[in-house]
């Protein structure tokens, strides 16, 4: 019973790694990650046919356990090896294949109109900021007109004060100087 087990466990190992092998040449797994890849699988071999041994022996290793799984690699790797590495390869050029036909269903029923329905409303919400901008600005003018008069009225009176504010004033000259420079620039770019 335990070297049939065995002779089981060997079959398994060597399809799983005909699996693992084609899997990793399909996927174009990096070289530098195949040594990490190949401890895992090792990792994974052992910890099932020591699992499997507790099983059906209670964990004792013998020589004949050694033998049948090498009487299994062996006997999968002259019988069976080239059929699962054709069959492995063609399962995963097929769920490839589906994997990247649902990827661009995805893309074309669900990504595109998202990203369409995400930029019409980013052009509405900014030819709404826009119209905004300019309807306050016109109730902004309409509003001061009336302090228009009396302001020209009163600023040559306010000379004294208007001393204290005049490095105010450069700089809000300075600044507007410098928006009417770049304003200029983007109506040359259009």
């Amino acid at each position: 019973m335990t070297i049939a087990s065995m002779m089981l466990c060997g079959v398994a190992m060597g399809l799983v790694f005909d699996v693992y092998r084609v899997a990793s040449h399909r996927f174009h797994i990096a070289r530098w990650l195949l040594p990490a890849l190949d401890v895992v699988y090792w990792a994974a071999a052992t910890l099932g046919v020591f699992s499997i041994l507790l099983g059906s022996n209670e964990g004792e290793v013998r020589m004949y356990v050694f033998l049948g799984l090498g009487i299994g690699v062996t006997g999968y790797f002259g019988l069976f090896s080239n059929g699962v590495v054709k069959l492995s390869g063609k399962l995963i050029d097929i769920f490839k294949s589906i994997f990247r036909f649902a990827w661009k269903l995805i893309n074309a029923l669900v990504w595109t109109p998202l990203l369409w329905m995400v930029r019409l409303l980013a052009k509405v919400l900014d030819i709404l900021f826009i119209v905004t901008v300019a309807i306050l600005l016109w109730v902004g003018k309409l509003l001061l007109k009336p302090f228009a008069r009396l302001a020209r009225v009163m600023w040559p009176k306010l000379l004294p004060i208007r001393r204290r504010f005049w490095p105010i004033m450069r700089t809000y000259r300075r600044a507007r100087e410098k928006a009417s420079q770049i304003r200029n620039l983007f109506r040359k770019k259009q």
